[in-house]
């Protein structure tokens, strides 16, 4: 279990890279201290930004440096990262990891309802692209849901 953690937390971090100034250990506090110095300060850095301040909730509120994308590249990138645990997620009905992606989309908590409800429908797709389509298309999401592309 911590070394399918541990893979998911270095999956997660190097999909941030891309992120302007930030290192390797995306936006949050972290990066406002240590920026983008190179090295292993960079896991200094993204462990200062997971305990202080959550990715999901600083990109959402526009805090500690982090900034929505605008949008679909940002919610893409949650559900290309997270695939693995988001399925799961959808298939219960509930998890951390559903609850950041409906956060991102600015969605009602009721709406998590409708991923298990349409689990075949959303997660027959492989590509995360296919998936996120699949999610904008249902209709209870689009009603629910701030910004859903």
């Amino acid at each position: 279990m911590l070394r399918k953690l541990a893979t998911l937390t270095v999956f997660f971090i190097l999909s941030q890279a891309h992120a302007n100034h930030y290192g390797m250990a995306g936006c949050g506090l972290g990066s406002l201290v240590f920026q983008d110095q190179p090295g292993k300060i960079q896991i200094v850095a993204a462990t200062l930004n997971r305990i202080v301040s959550p990715q999901t909730s600083a990109i959402t509120s526009g805090t500690s440096g982090c900034f929505e994308e605008g949008s679909y590249s940002a919610k893409l990138n949650y559900i290309e990262t997270n695939m693995v645990s988001l399925k799961a997620d959808a298939a219960r009905g509930q998890g951390e990891t559903l609850d950041g992606l409906i956060t991102l989309m600015g969605c009602q908590n009721s709406v998590k309802g409708e991923f298990k409800t349409n689990y075949k429908k959303i997660f027959s797709h492989t590509q995360p692209k296919q998936v996120f389509e699949a999610i904008k298309s249902n209709d209870a999401v689009q009603k629910s849901c701030a910004t859903v592309g």
